[in-house]
C-alpha cells in the first residue's frame, strides 16, 4: 500500500512538471459517472477508452474500483521526458477483462444438460480466400482458437464439435459420480469447471456442467475481445512510446497463440505491479520493462518485455503454456527471438508447459540472473541459436518433467539447456532433480542470416562455441549431472549414416567432405571446470555425446572425464548437503564440506535457494 502510494505521488508529480499535464479520472461505480463527463474527480468517466483517447504526454489517469468490460486501445503517445500514465487507485481493485456475462441459456434437445445461446463473437488470427481463419497454429485446429468460456470464475474446456460434446458428457454420465476434469497435459493447467462448444457457423455458444446444472444458477462469462490493452504491431507497426501501466488485473481475453492480450510495442514502455491472467493464448508483450508483475494461466506462452534494452525484474511466470500445442513451434513461460540488451532479474519460472525460459534466434547481450526456474514441462532455461548470454545465481530445480516437447522423453533436456549458441557465461547457479543438470547440445551448424548494424547481412552458422560454465553445482539430477549432447560426426556413426556409408572408409570420405559439421567439444574454446557435482544411485556424473552414436561414453568419475577431454581439471565431487530437497529448500548446510572447501567460488548465489 505505501509503495502503491509511492509510485502514485511519483506518476503525479512527473506529470504535474509537463507542460500541459492533466490528471483525469475513471469511476463506473460512480453514480454520476459518464464519458460526456470532463473526466475530473468529481466528474469521472465511466470508461477507460473514453480516458484513452484523450490523454496526451504527460497526462495521468486514475482508475477506480470496478470490473471494465473493455478494449483499451491508447492513441497518443508519451515521451521519455513524459509519460502517460493508466495507474488504479490507492488500495483499489481494478480489472480490465476480455469476457462479458452470458445470460439467457435456453436447454437445448436431449436428455443431455447441454445448454445454449446465441454466439455472434467470431475470432480470426487471419483472412483465407475471405474465410476468417480461427485457429493458429494451423496444426492446432482446436486448442488453436481462442474462444474461452468461464463458469463462476473456473475456465470450461473447449471441445471442437457439438457430438464431441454430447460423447463428453455421455462419457461424464458413465462414470456415475460428477468427475473432476483432468487437464489436457499432465500437470499443467486445470481446474475445470465443464466442456463448451462455439459454432461460429450456426452462431451458437453449447456448454455442459460437470453437475448436470442450469447456466443460468451461476455466473458465466465468454471471451468476445482478443485484446485488453494497447495494439498489435499490424495495426500500429511504430508502437507506443512512454506508455506506462500500474496496478491493473488484465483477464481473460480470446488472444490467439503468439499474440498479447497486452501489447506495446514500440520503446520505452512500462508495466508494473499488474497481473496477466487467463488468456487463452499470448498473454503480455511490452518494448521496455516489466516489473513486479505475475503472468498466470494463459493458454500459451506467457510473454515479457523485449526488444533492445529490456528488463524483466521481480516478475512471476507460473502456469502458462497448458494447452497441447505443439512445443517445438513455440512454448514456456517465456519464448523470445531477435531481442538484445535486456535482463531478467528476480524472477520466477514456475510449472510452465515447455521450457520455463527460452531464447530462440539470435537473442544476445541478455543477463539471467537470481532467478528460479521449478518444475517446467521442458528445461527451466532454454538457450537456443544465440549468443552472449550469462546465467548467473540462478536455481533450477525439477524441470524437464514433461511427456511432450521439451520434456522427460527429449534428449538434452534439463536445468539449464544450451543448444548451438555461442559465448555464453555459466556461473554459480544451482541445479537439482532435473532431468539432466546442465547440458550442452550440438545439432550444428545452423546458418542463421543476420543484419548486425552498420553491417549488410551475413550468415552466421550457430553451433557451440566459447562458453564458460564455472561455479555451478548441479546435484541429483535424474540423469547426467552434465551432459555434453553432441549429434555429430566426432562421435561416430548416425545410424542412418551406417545403412547409407557401408565401411569405415567410405564413412571418412564423406566427413571430409563436411568438416563444419565435426565438432570436438574440446576445440570449441569451451572452459568447463570449478563445478560441483554429485550423482546418487542410479544417476551419472557426465554424457559425453549422444548415446546413440558409437563414441559416446558415460563417466561417473571427473579423473577419468578429466583425462578425456581436459575439462573440470579442478572440479569437484561432494555432497553439497542441500537442507531439505522434499521441501523445497535447496541451501546447503553449514557442515557442508562442499562449503567448507577454501573454494570460495560456492557461496556467492544470491537468494534463490532459500526465497
Amino acid at each position: 500500500m505505501k509503495l502503491h502510494a509511492r509510485l502514485l505521488g511519483l506518476c503525479l508529480s512527473l506529470a504535474a512538471t509537463s507542460a500541459g499535464a492533466t490528471v483525469y479520472h475513471v469511476a463506473q461505480k460512480d453514480a454520476g459517472c459518464s464519458d460526456v463527463n470532463s473526466g475530473t474527480a468529481d466528474k469521472p468517466w465511466k470508461t477507460i477508452s473514453r480516458a484513452a483517447k484523450e490523454l496526451k504526454a504527460g497526462d495521468t489517469v486514475i482508475v477506480h474500483e470496478g470490473i471494465y468490460r473493455e478494449y483499451v486501445q491508447p492513441i497518443n503517445n508519451g515521451t521519455i521526458q513524459a509519460p502517460i500514465f493508466y495507474t488504479t487507485a490507492p488500495g483499489e481493485k481494478v480489472i480490465i477483462t476480455g469476457a462479458d456475462i452470458l445470460t439467457g441459456w435456453m436447454k437445448d434437445t436431449g436428455d443431455a444438460p447441454i445448454y445454449q445461446i446465441p454466439w455472434t463473437s467470431v475470432h480470426a488470427v487471419g483472412f483465407e480466400n475471405g474465410k476468417p481463419v480461427e485457429h493458429h497454429p494451423a496444426d492446432a485446429p482446436l486448442w488453436g482458437r481462442a474462444e474461452q468460456t468461464i463458469c463462476d470464475g473456473v475456465q470450461l474446456l473447449p471441445v471442437i464439435s457439438l457430438a464431441d460434446l454430447k460423447t463428453t458428457w455421455a462419457a461424464h454420465v458413465k462414470a456415475g459420480k460428477p468427475v473432476k476434469l483432468a487437464p489436457p497435459l499432465h500437470n499443467l493447467g486445470g481446474s475445470f469447471n465443464g466442456r463448451f462448444y462455439a459454432d461460429t457457423i450456426n452462431k451458437k455458444l453449447y456448454v455442459w456442467l460437470p453437475d448436470g446444472s442450469d447456466p443460468n444458477t451461476h455466473s458465466m462469462e465468454g471471451s468476445t475481445r482478443s485484446m485488453c490493452f494497447g495494439d498489435n504491431q499490424w495495426a500500429r507497426p511504430a508502437g507506443y512510446t512512454g506508455i506506462r501501466v500500474h496496478g491493473f488485473t488484465f483477464r481473460y481475453a480470446a488472444s490467439f497463440p503468439q499474440r498479447g492480450a497486452v501489447w506495446l510495442g514500440g520503446n520505452n514502455n512500462l508495466v508494473e505491479d499488474c497481473i496477466i491472467d487467463q488468456m487463452s493464448g499470448g498473454g503480455i508483450s511490452v518494448n521496455g520493462q516489466l516489473l513486479r508483475t505475475r503472468i498466470i494461466g494463459c493458454g500459451q506462452t506467457g510473454g515479457a518485455a523485449m526488444g533492445t534494452a529490456f528488463e524483466n525484474v521481480d516478475c512471476v511466470w507460473q502456469g502458462n503454456c497448458w494447452k497441447p500445442i505443439p512445443r517445438g513451434w513455440d512454448a514456456g513461460g517465456v519464448k523470445l527471438a531477435l531481442v538484445s540488451d535486456g535482463i531478467f532479474n528476480r524472477c520466477d519460472f514456475i510449472g510452465n508447459g515447455g521450457p520455463g525460459l527460452w531464447f530462440d534466434i539470435n537473442v544476445h547481450n541478455v543477463t539471467v540472473t537470481n532467478c528460479r526456474f521449478i518444475r517446467n514441462e521442458g528445461s527451466g532455461l532454454f538457450i537456443e541459436i544465440s549468443r552472449d548470454i550469462t546465467v548467473s545465481r540462478n536455481l533450477f530445480a525439477e524441470n524437464a518433467t514433461g511427456a511432450v516437447g521439451e520434456g522427460d522423453k527429449d534428449w538434452g533436456s534439463g536445468g539449464l539447456m544450451i543448444a548451438e549458441s555461442q559465448d555464453c557465461t555459466v556461473t554459480f547457479n544451482t541445479s537439482v532433480l532435473n532431468k539432466d543438470g546442465i547440458t550442452i547440445r550440438e545439432q550444428g551448424p545452423r546458418p542463421l542470416d543476420l543484419e548486425d548494424p552498420g553491417q549488410p547481412w551475413k550468415t552466421i552458422p550457430f553451433h557451440n562455441f566459447g562458453h564458460v560454465i564455472v561455479g555451478n553445482v548441479s546435484a541429483f539430477n535424474r540423469g547426467y549431472q552434465l551432459g555434453i549432447w553432441y549429434d555429430n560426426a566426432f562421435f561416430g556413426w548416425h545410424p542412418a549414416e551406417k545403412d547409407k556409408y557401408k565401411t569405415d572408409a567410405a564413412y571418412k570420405a564423406y566427413l571430409a567432405t563436411i568438416p563444419d559439421k565435426i565438432y570436438d567439444p574440446v576445440k570449441q574454446s569451451m572452459t568447463i571446470d570449478r563445478n560441483l557435482y554429485y550423482a546418487s544411485k542410479g544417476q551419472h556424473l557426465v554424457l559425453y555425446g549422444v548415446n546413440w552414436r558409437p563414441g559416446s561414453q558415460v563417466f561417473d568419475g571427473l579423473t577419468a572425464f578429466t583425462s578425456k577431454t581436459g575439462f573440470e581439471s579442478s572440479g569437484l565431487m561432494v555432497d553439497p548437503l542441500i537442507m531439505d530437497m522434499a521441501a523445497g529448500d535447496y541451501r546447503f548446510k553449514a557442515d557442508s564440506p562442499a562449503i567448507k572447501s577454501q573454494l570460495g567460488w560456492l557461496s556467492p548465489r544470491g537468494e534463490v535457494l532459500s526465497r
